[in-house]
């Protein structure tokens, strides 16, 4: 074989490895490649709710690369490209949204140019709720509002309502004032705009309300209101709220101690067991056996239809009233002491 024929094979078998080595190499690397693809896609599995703010003053490659950082949409580039060609690049709307990875560009547009969820809490008072319940209600139900925060909102100074004075003299409680119903609450509310917000209800159920019947019989409207809470306390039957309330009326009339125990068991916070005879003996205004009139405040935060009844009595004279069924807690009404004594040996459960 001449040299230069050694020379060609030689070149030729270099050639060729150098193929094999290309083609060895190129294998190599595409089969990595699919690899590491194969590895990103199983890492990002699609479906998985995670939360992103939007916050004020940023851009849409901003928010194009954060939704690609958290894996909500594949490409940051084409979504920004997206959602200008749909003509929706300045119609972000900041705030938190929850949104699920490996979502359609086209699903979260339409979420984060309608705006973040709403969140509201409700906060539920039923009607005869005392401040104190109230209070709890709230921090238990409300979990952004200190407490702290809310003993200093339930403080009366902190408001100038008119109804806040009585004859001038400017009333030492909220109690009565704060409006029984379910209330919608922003997270963003402080404990003393929830406050405000009972109380505004509160003026506006009773500021169409009619008192001059009251006003005649030389009633305020803080003393209608404590009239109404022992209504609310004394009567379980709709029907009977007026009745409660002539029995009030009428004993008010000829200066006789109301005898409504549940004034008492305000004062004492005791209203899980029965008032012993050393506690009806307890010297404090609040006790309307020993002392005629009514006590010096609410007892509670009363509804409504029983500031209503206590605008507008039965034209009945009943002085005494006491429970025949413990069950209904259905009461029966009499004029006399006698009839009433009757009403009381008839069932084993007295007012």
């Amino acid at each position: 074989m001449s040299i230069k024929k050694k020379k060609l094979s030689k070149f030729l078998i270099l050639v060729i490895c150098v193929f094999l080595c290309a083609c060895f190499v190129f294998f190599a690397c595409n089969s990595k490649s699919e690899k590491n693809i194969k590895t990103a896609e199983s890492e990002t599995q699609k479906g998985i709710d995670t939360e992103i703010e939007i916050k004020e003053g940023m851009n849409l490659t901003q928010i194009s690369e954060l939704l690609e950082e958290k894996q909500i949409v594949d490409s940051a580039l084409f979504f920004k490209i997206y959602a200008k060609e749909q003509g929706l690049e300045t119609k972000l709307i900041p705030g938190k949204y929850n949104l699920k990875t490996g979502s359609e560009y086209k699903e979260i547009l339409d979420v984060i140019t309608s705006g973040p969820e709403i969140v509201t809490f409700k906060l539920a008072i039923p009607e005869g709720f005392m401040v104190k319940q109230i209070s709890e209600r709230i921090i238990q139900e409300l979990p952004f509002i200190d407490s702290a925060d809310l003993e200093n909102a339930l403080k009366v100074e902190g408001y100038g309502y008119e109804f806040l004075k009585d004859k001038e003299i400017p009333v030492e409680s909220l109690e009565g004032f704060l409006f029984p119903k379910t209330y919608e609450i922003l997270p963003q509310y402080s404990a003393k705009n929830i406050v405000e917000m009972l109380l505004s209800q509160y003026q506006f159920e009773t500021s169409s309300l009619d008192y001059k019947y009251a006003a005649g019989e030389n009633l305020t409207p803080y003393d209608i209101l404590k009239i109404a809470s022992m209504i609310e306390k004394e009567a379980y039957i709709p029907e009977e709220r007026t009745l409660i309330s002539a029995v009030i009326y009428n004993r008010l009339k000829i200066d006789m101690a109301l005898g409504i125990d549940a004034t008492l068991t305000y004062f004492l916070d005791k209203w899980d067991e029965p008032l012993t005879e050393s506690d009806l003996k307890t010297d404090t205004l609040f006790n309307t056996r020993i002392y005629a009139g009514l006590p010096p405040t609410p007892i509670c935060n009363p509804g409504l239809e029983s500031i209503k009844a206590s605008l507008n009595p039965a034209d009945v004279d009943y002085l005494y009233y006491v429970i025949t069924d413990p069950v209904s807690h259905k009461h029966a009404f009499s004029k006399t002491l006698q009839e009433h004594n009757e009403n009381i040996n008839s069932t084993t459960t007295s007012k």
